[in-house]
């Protein structure tokens, strides 16, 4: 489990959803863009709550090893969901083709409409 602190508030989660919230922070505050995400988060012994929290460039976020006793809640739904936000950066895989390179305009003439 992990201790999440962002502003003044403390919230408690899984070491995955823990993860993949730092990294989607990251992502947003490297493309300068913010987002209202929900994430799953334990209070004490119960694992039934959620949390909004706003992630972007400016918000400090940290994460800490929490104790807890029993199992581990299975919030892989939560971190699941996380992964699909369209900011969320996925490395390509090894062999993967790389994005088309950009297409020459120097050929461009626009005293021709470009023909």
């Amino acid at each position: 489990m992990r201790r999440i602190h962002y502003g003044t508030g403390v919230v408690l989660t899984t070491d995955d959803v823990a993860d993949v919230l730092l990294r989607l922070n990251v992502a947003l505050a490297n493309l300068a863009h913010s987002e209202r995400v929900t994430i799953p988060v334990a209070s004490g012994d119960s694992a039934n709550s959620s949390v909004e929290l706003i992630l972007g460039p400016g918000i400090a976020m940290m994460s800490e090893p929490a104790p807890w006793h029993g199992d581990e809640p299975d919030f892989s739904t939560g971190a699941t969901l996380l992964r699909m936000n369209p900011h969320y950066p996925y490395r390509r895989p090894a062999g993967q083709a790389q994005p088309m390179s950009p297409i020459e305009t120097d050929d461009w003439d626009p005293d021709l409409d470009g023909y």
